[in-house]
């Protein structure tokens, strides 16, 4: 009885602070500044978010992320890296963490963990502190930073096995004979598009050409050919005009929604599943089971979900003439699914174990509950409500994200004179009406990388 009440004043407290669940409600205000391009004023929201406890220790990689991103468009370049900064800090850092943390979430769930990012915000973090190099004219530093994607792309599959040998090594389950091998999923997926487009001006600028075919031709792999024609417009220019780069983001970035899934122990084929409810052949993955018990048990995990947007398209006009649409170079939806099929398989069996031990936990309280005197039996029903309901609010799904990241990058080229230029962008829709548009005056440099961004995240 003791076991019981502890346990379930345990997740009553956390549940009471609001732990156990993603907390959106401050993100209305930042979102709409986003929309209508308040940058400033969307910095000011998050850092009153910050100090009104919206941004808990826990979230902080998502403060810093979110701030960053707004000090980017509101092109305070040197402050939104100071940010961003500490925000791939905190991610390798809450990674390692959250393995040491781990039982703790297999007790409630892993919103109590401090979020460690998800590996394509880990990655978009260097895109977005090379482009803020790249407008402060330092190349050196921005090409550090996709460097560090690449890197990052190539270790994601070990990191992931790794932490599924780990799991694998401590996690066996005496109560139904289940031993888990935890496992990562499969994913091609060698460059990041962006990356290598950024990377590539970066080379031009500099003059070195055999670095630029190199970056091309990963741009040309990881779209499978599909921006050959775009990549012939890349050239070394020896005319009056001088190569201009345009890059726009548009829509918002993904998000995640929670999904249930069902855990099947069937002890007459020896056999666990996880499936998907309600779909024929909607099994996720299989597992031997030993155990006398059938048992059958609904579980929440996340899901990466995209945020639509009205923007099909983005035309250019300089001067007041038409230069044609940009070519959508790359949608962080694809990268975010791509990178997130590595890590799903081990999310939904640590989200699986996460239930059935709670469901022996909530058979147990019960039998203890049961066992009490006759004179008891009025508290013996409320605590076996009070364990239903606890079990019930700690099964949620870990929702955080980069809510303020954009949904996708266009990207094109033109040649000018050097010189003052109004440069509009038209964010057009699927019925080639104007949705939204940006108008700048720039100044081109012979002696300068010129590369002008845009953004709309309608």
């Amino acid at each position: 009885m003791v076991f019981t009440i502890w346990f379930s004043i345990l997740i009553l407290f956390f549940s009471s602070c609001a732990t156990l669940k993603t907390q959106l409600k401050h993100y209305k205000g930042i979102e709409d500044d986003f929309t209508t391009r308040f940058y400033n004023e969307a910095v000011k929201k998050i850092e009153e978010a910050k100090e009104k406890g919206e941004y808990k220790e826990k979230d902080k990689v998502l403060f810093y992320l979110d701030i960053g991103t707004a000090l980017h468009f509101a092109k305070r370049y040197w402050e939104s890296n100071k940010y961003l900064d500490k925000a791939e800090v905190a991610i390798e850092e809450n990674f390692t963490k959250s393995i040491s943390k781990m039982a703790l979430s297999f007790l409630l769930n892993d919103n109590i963990l401090d979020y460690p990012g998800e590996d394509y915000e880990d990655i978009f973090v260097n895109v977005m502190k090379c482009l803020n190099y790249l407008h402060l004219k330092k190349l050196d530093e921005a090409l550090v930073e996709i460097r560090r994607v690449n890197l990052k792309l190539n270790k994601i599959e070990d990191k992931y096995r790794e932490l599924g040998e780990k799991l694998g090594e401590n996690e066996e389950f005496e109560e139904g004979k289940i031993k888990i091998r935890f496992y990562k999923g499969e994913v091609d997926l060698r460059h990041s598009i962006i990356g290598s487009y950024l990377s590539m001006l970066g080379y031009l600028w500099m003059g070195k050409w055999d670095d630029v075919e190199i970056d091309k031709r990963k741009i040309i792999e990881a779209s499978k050919g599909r921006l050959i024609p775009f990549l012939e417009k890349v050239t070394k220019n020896e005319e009056e005009k001088i190569p201009v780069y345009f890059l726009c983001f548009v829509g918002k970035g993904p998000i995640k929604e929670q999904e249930t899934l069902l855990l099947d122990l069937n002890p007459y084929l020896h056999l666990g599943k996880i499936v998907l409810p309600g779909k024929r052949n909607s099994e996720i993955t299989s597992f031997p089971y030993e155990g006398e018990s059938e048992i059958h048990i609904k579980f929440a995990v996340p899901k990466i979900k995209r945020r639509e947007t009205r923007i099909k398209a983005v035309r250019i006009f300089i001067d007041g003439e038409s230069q044609g649409e940009m070519e959508l170079i790359e949608d962080f939806l694809d990268i975010a699914e791509k990178i997130f099929e590595i890590k799903k398989p081990i999310i939904y069996l640590r989200s699986a174990i996460r239930s059935l031990l709670k469901a022996l936990i909530d058979a147990k309280a019960k039998k203890e509950i049961s066992e009490e005197k006759e004179d008891r039996k009025v508290l013996s029903g409320f605590l076996k409500l009070i364990v239903d309901t606890t079990i019930d609010i700690s099964e949620t799904a870990d929702l955080r994200c980069w809510r303020t990241m954009p949904g996708a990058a266009y990207a094109w080229k033109i040649e000018l004179t050097p010189g003052k230029h109004e440069v509009i962008f038209e964010y057009i829709d699927a019925h080639n009406r104007i949705v939204d548009s940006e108008k700048y005056t720039v100044f081109i440099n012979k002696n300068e990388l010129n590369l002008i961004e845009g953004v709309c995240y309608r």
